[in-house]
C-alpha cells in the first residue's frame, strides 16, 4: 500500500517548512557538461512568484529541448544573459533554503551555466534540498535497483497525491508543483 507515508519524512519536511523555504525549478538547453540553464523560476511556499526569468543562452536551444518546454530562441532572443541577472537571482536565494524536484540535476546546471560566465558559486550546497528524495522516502516503494526509494517524475508524484498542477515543464509552474508537493508531505496527517 502506497503511499508509506514514512512519519520520519514527514517530520522531517515539518523542520524545512519551519525554515519557510522556497521553490525552485530550471529549464535547459539539454542535460550534458555543455548545456545551459534558460529558465528560471522561484516561489515561495504560498504559491508567491519571487523571480522568473529566461535567459538568452550562448549556445543554440536544440530542438529535442525546445519540444519538451517549448521554449524557443525567438523568446529568449532579447532576454538578459544569466550573468546580467544572476545578481538579482542570488538575491532571492541566499541565505534561504531552497527545494528543488531532481535537485542533482538543477544544481548541476546552474552551476554550469555559472562556469561558463566564468562566475564564482557563492550559495552554500548545504541550503538545497531534495524534494524528488524526500517524496521517494514518503512514498516508501524500494526500487529496483536494490538501493533506496524508488524515484518518480513530478507530474506523477502530484497526481498521486491529488495535486491538480500540471507538470508543464516551464520553470514557475514546475516549481509550483513543487512547492504544492512538498507542502503535501509536510502536512500529511
Amino acid at each position: 500500500m502506497f503511499p508509506k507515508a514514512n512519519p520520519k519524512v514527514v517530520e522531517r519536511a515539518k523542520q524545512i517548512l519551519a525554515y519557510d523555504p522556497v521553490f525552485i525549478d530550471t529549464e535547459t538547453t539539454g542535460f550534458t557538461g555543455n548545456d545551459v540553464v534558460i529558465e528560471i523560476g522561484v516561489v515561495d511556499l504560498h504559491g508567491k512568484t519571487l523571480y522568473e526569468s529566461l535567459f538568452k543562452p550562448a549556445i543554440p536551444i536544440p530542438p529535442d529541448s525546445e519540444a519538451i518546454h517549448h521554449i524557443t530562441e525567438e523568446m529568449v532572443a532579447d532576454a538578459p544573459s544569466w550573468k546580467d541577472a544572476w545578481a538579482e537571482m542570488e538575491a532571492v536565494l541566499n541565505g534561504r533554503l531552497v527545494g528543488m524536484y531532481n535537485a542533482e540535476f538543477d544544481l548541476r546546471m546552474m552551476k554550469q551555466t555559472q562556469e561558463r560566465y566564468w562566475l564564482d558559486w557563492p550559495l552554500d550546497d548545504r541550503r538545497f534540498f531534495c524534494v524528488m528524495k524526500l517524496y521517494a522516502a514518503f512514498y516508501g516503494e524500494l526500487s529496483n535497483r536494490g538501493r533506496g526509494y524508488r524515484l518518480h517524475k513530478l507530474e506523477a508524484a502530484g497526481v498521486s497525491c491529488g495535486i491538480p498542477l500540471p507538470n508543464s515543464h516551464r520553470a514557475v509552474d514546475d516549481a509550483l508543483l513543487t512547492a504544492e508537493l512538498f507542502r503535501y508531505i509536510a502536512n500529511y496527517s
